[in-house]
């Protein structure tokens, strides 16, 4: 008995002032409210269906037809392309989204020498790219000393 006092005496010694039955009160309404909102996100979370398969293999379950596992993102292919094909030192922003055509700037060192322009000709990739299921125009941008110059626009 002396210890369930001294327990109860220690979850609520925070509580000067306030008459023991009130700190009894509080305290179980601070209980309540917590299972009230374990329940609550417990409840909202959908309950994962277990997933019946023709081949009763456990653990595999079926797979929707209509749903892509890997649906294509043109900033993805876009990035992974540039990072494969430019040359040491080149770098390239993220790629920019407008009016139906991706833009992407590439940044030419200032040690380079000759036309960025006939430069970027050769990145533009080929036509059987994986780039080309998604987007129908790309075009690069060179950034070469301090300043955009003319673009390439690359089609399939």
């Amino acid at each position: 008995m002396g210890a369930e006092r001294r327990a109860f005496g220690a979850v609520f010694s925070s509580g000067a002032g306030i008459a023991p039955r009130r700190r009894a009160s509080a305290w179980a309404l601070r209980v309540v409210a917590g299972f009230l909102v374990l329940g609550a996100t417990g409840l909202a979370r959908p309950q994962m269906a277990v997933a019946q398969s023709s081949s009763n293999v456990p653990g595999q379950g079926s797979l929707d037809a209509e749903i892509d596992p890997f649906p294509y993102d043109p900033r993805l292919e876009i990035r992974s392309y540039l990072q494969n094909h430019l040359p040491s030192l080149w770098w390239a922003n993220e790629p920019e989204y407008g009016l139906g055509v991706f833009t992407v700037t590439i940044h030419v060192p200032v040690n380079w020498r000759g036309n960025p322009t006939s430069a970027l000709q050769q990145l533009c990739p080929q036509a059987n790219s994986t780039i080309w299921q998604g987007i129908k125009r790309l075009e690069l941008q060179p950034f070469y000393k301090n300043a955009m110059w003319p673009g390439v626009v690359c089609r399939p």
